[in-house]
């Protein structure tokens, strides 16, 4: 009788042994030949999954964006409730920037997703940068005072205080720019350089005036 086969499960190592490679070659690694080799399969088998390289890379980036968020998202999301409200924004941008062994692996994964949307841009934009963008947004939103949405995809929308779209802008471009140089010049920008630096700007931030109408959800 024939083995049965298992498709998610061999989707799922596809992943597991793309994000391996990336790691270790970047977005230019995740070849059919190259996923073959590195999940212990012939090319033929992995041409019964997908018909050409195109299609193995567009599966490949939503799986790292998956397991991306997997990674990330609990962090982000956890309760803080020690410290000012600027000191708890900023435990919750430092999980996007590569601080340390864990993070700078999510970095080069997130890398491999903008190359691959760098190379074939999304209809209606980038979904890894609005998710960006809406942490932000979130983030700065309560050090202005203001309580935190509830639904995901009002996040996503601009804020009607025109200081929080702003100022997340300034802290989106900010947060890309140290992850940067944390990964390209390490020996200039360390790790306690970078909080402090993310403090400061985060400590500028004006608050809301007082007579301000707070978001409604």
């Amino acid at each position: 009788m024939p083995r049965l086969v298992d498709h998610d499960q061999r989707r799922a190592e596809i992943g597991e042994a793309a994000i391996r490679v990336i790691l270790r070659e970047g977005l230019a690694g995740v070849t059919v030949r190259g996923i073959a080799a590195e999940a212990g399969w012939s090319t033929g088998s992995l041409r019964h999954y997908f018909a050409n390289q195109r299609e193995l890379q567009a599966y490949v980036v939503q799986a790292t964006t998956d397991a991306l968020r997997r990674r990330v998202l609990p962090r982000a999301q956890r309760p803080r409730t020690q410290g000012t409200v600027v000191e708890q924004v900023a435990t919750i941008v430092e999980e996007m920037l590569p601080l340390d062994a864990e993070r700078r692996e999510e970095y080069a994964l997130w890398s491999a997703i903008v190359e691959w949307e760098r190379q074939h841009p999304p209809e209606g934009g980038s979904a890894s940068w609005n998710e960006q963008r809406a942490l932000h947004r979130q983030c700065i939103a309560a050090i202005r005072g203001y309580e935190p949405t509830r639904e995901v995809d009002q996040a996503t929308l601009p804020h009607p205080d025109a200081q929080v779209e702003l100022w997340a802008a300034l802290l989106h471009t900010f947060v890309d720019g140290l992850a940067s140089q944390l990964m390209n010049t390490p020996g200039e920008v360390s790790a306690e350089t970078a909080a402090q630096l993310l403090r400061s700007l985060l400590e500028a931030v004006p608050p809301a005036r007082a007579h301000q109408p707070r978001r409604q959800d």
